[in-house]
């Protein structure tokens, strides 16, 4: 019985000091409204609402500079858990290291990694009334136009797509333009509105409405692997090879957070990624949850993985082109 007590003793001073949020929690997000980020935030932070009612989340949109303005913020608050974000792969740890070096204030690994929130396929959109309807047609015409086309981007990942797709298919850069937007929405928008932009690169799960709406039509996805819920859109194959570009999310906290603020962010995140509430959602909005990179390991594994092959690219890439 005495050892009970103790041991029962213990345990509530183990929970005594178990880290809580105390305040409102500002969510950083470097995109403007309707990003994967956001959205894929809102969801699992309205299951988490339900068995942790003291998490208050503050969305906070930080557009600017690929994340940078959002991540500069981060990387100046204070490691007490009150300040996270949400930012993408591609733009935090991979290309701002090379296109946007001399604005940011961190490393690519400056920040505390949690996990991994899950990744969308991108796809090559067309304005419903183009021409071109498969990948074989866009990588023909790509080549051989000898009229100025042009694509609408909204993120890294996105352009770095398209480096990848005008490399494989032996595009004309002088005449195949890439026009930037704020984010991802705003260049879906920009292909269905006929305002010039024939061409986009996006989330698929971005172009979904649009696609509904009919006012857009999928061309292709990125990754070798067909979606369940879209079966018509056939991965892109340039060249004999998939172009394996993801938009992927991330939580991560400012540098030198304490490990019991992680584990509670884990202890949050992770059963609602994991609910049969978050997998529906996931699945009709057409994400992917990468479940190894739940762990603090598996995620930073991948980032490295990412680095080591964009990196190269994204240093080749001349961005007024």
């Amino acid at each position: 019985m005495k050892k009970f007590i103790i041991l029962t003793a213990m345990l509530l001073s183990l929970t005594a000091h178990a880290w809580e949020p105390t305040k409102p929690i500002t969510v950083l997000i470097g995109n403007q409204p309707g990003s994967g980020n956001e959205l894929v935030f809102r969801a699992v932070s309205a299951s988490i609402a339900k068995t942790h009612p003291k998490a208050d989340f503050i969305v906070t949109l930080k557009p600017g500079a690929e994340g940078v303005i959002a991540l500069n913020q981060l990387y100046s608050a204070e490691p007490d858990g009150h300040t996270i974000a949400i930012p993408s792969y591609m733009g935090t740890f991979v290309t701002n290291d090379v296109w946007q070096k001399d604005l940011k204030k961190f490393q690519y690994n400056s920040f505390t990694n949690v996990l991994g929130m899950g990744q969308s396929p991108l796809t090559i959109i067309a304005n419903s009334t183009s021409k071109i309807n498969t990948i074989a047609e866009l990588s023909n015409f790509v080549k051989n136009t000898t009229k100025p086309v042009n694509f609408a981007i909204g993120g890294s990942a996105h352009r770095m797509a398209y480096e990848l797709f005008m490399s494989k298919a032996d595009g004309n850069k002088d005449l195949v333009k890439t026009i930037p937007f704020n984010g991802p929405v705003q260049a879906a928008v920009s292909v269905a509105s006929d305002s010039g932009t024939e061409f986009g690169i996006m989330p698929i799960a971005t172009a979904l409405p649009l696609l509904k709406a009919g006012k857009v039509k999928v061309l292709g996805i990125t990754g070798s692997k067909k979606l369940t819920n879209l079966p018509d859109a056939k991965p892109i194959k340039v060249g004999g090879s998939y172009i394996n570009v993801f938009a992927s999310w991330a939580l991560i906290l400012p540098p030198n957070t304490p490990k019991e603020i992680v584990k509670w962010y884990q202890d949050a995140f992770i059963p609602a990624l994991l609910s049969e509430e978050i997998k529906q959602y996931y699945e009709a909005n057409l994400i992917n949850l990468e479940e190894k990179e739940l762990t603090q390991e598996g995620f930073s594994k991948e980032i490295e993985e990412l680095r080591s092959v964009f990196i190269p690219i994204a240093m080749k890439t001349d961005l007024n082109k």
